[in-house]
């Protein structure tokens, strides 16, 4: 009991320290003692606002290439949830519980919830969340433009600009390319035999296809085919042996001599009868 009532105290002291930041706009310090109080007392509510009010206030110092508004950002929505009025919904609803200036005590945290509230009246209608999406993709498409004319030299079968990224199912080893947008989602293998989920890790890029020599081999990885028994039963341990490597070497030609002939005697002249039993 006692244990827990020095916890609260240092907790209540590292949240002290962290408000001080906080009024001095040092959010990365502030921050970084709340969530030292998070971890010493996690029951400790002031340190989720504290931890609120930094995070919303760093996205609204970053600064655009063209001053728009980071909405989603302020929201704490990741790119594959854009979409999800649900989860914009919960998103909102979690920050401004602790951001409400009711319950809130702590420096700017009026401030960052006029930001969240601004954040939701956009996203929340339709009309304008449809405009601003519109900005974005405009903003990106002019980065992406600039980025292409400096001419970045590129990795031979590697694209990072690609709109597409390759996987494989741990399953079956079948690999898969996928647009970006479906990269750490759960999928589905398209084998018939195996139609099993797995998670889209993006993995090494396919070599490109070169015009006139596209029938060429790829050895994507190696997986253990069998095991040696002898030295299971020696020392315990099955050594894995992989074949895979050894499937492209060529064969070696080996001379075999004709088999001799016995032509002194003919299967017609040996003796017929029951064996003789040895006493």
């Amino acid at each position: 009991m006692q244990n827990n009532d020095n916890n609260k105290e240092e907790a209540e002291r590292l949240i002290g320290i962290a408000e001080k930041l906080l009024q001095n706009r040092d959010l990365n310090g502030a921050k970084d003692f709340a969530i030292l109080a998070q971890e010493t007392e996690p029951l400790l509510e002031t340190s989720d606002q504290i931890l609120a009010i930094a995070d919303v206030l760093l996205v609204s110092d970053a600064t655009t290439t063209d001053n728009t508004p980071q909405w989603y950002q302020i929201l704490q929505v990741d790119v594959l949830h854009s979409q999800d009025l649900h989860v914009i919904r919960s998103n909102y609803r979690r920050l401004a519980l602790l951001l409400h200036p009711d319950k809130n005590r702590f420096p700017f945290a009026q401030h960052a919830f006029a930001l969240v509230s601004d954040a939701w009246s956009v996203l929340s209608d339709p009309a304008q969340k449809l405009a601003y999406d519109a900005g974005l993709n405009r903003a990106q498409g002019n980065v992406s433009g600039s980025v292409q004319q400096e001419k970045l030299p590129v990795r031979r079968g590697s694209d990072p600009y690609s709109g597409n990224f390759w996987t494989a199912c741990p399953y079956c080893y079948l690999m898969y390319e996928y647009p970006r947008v479906y990269e750490g989602c759960c999928l589905r293998c398209q084998n018939d035999n195996c139609e099993r989920s797995f998670h889209g890790a993006a993995v090494t890029a396919m070599p490109p296809l070169v015009p006139g020599e596209e029938k060429y081999y790829c050895n994507w990885g190696f997986f253990p085919m069998g095991f040696v028994f002898e030295s299971l039963k020696s020392n315990g341990n099955a050594a894995p042996q992989t074949v895979a490597s050894d499937c492209m070497q060529q064969p070696v030609p080996v001379a075999v001599a004709p088999a001799a002939v016995d032509v002194s005697g003919s299967v017609g002249s040996r003796k017929r009868g029951r064996p003789r039993r040895v006493v």
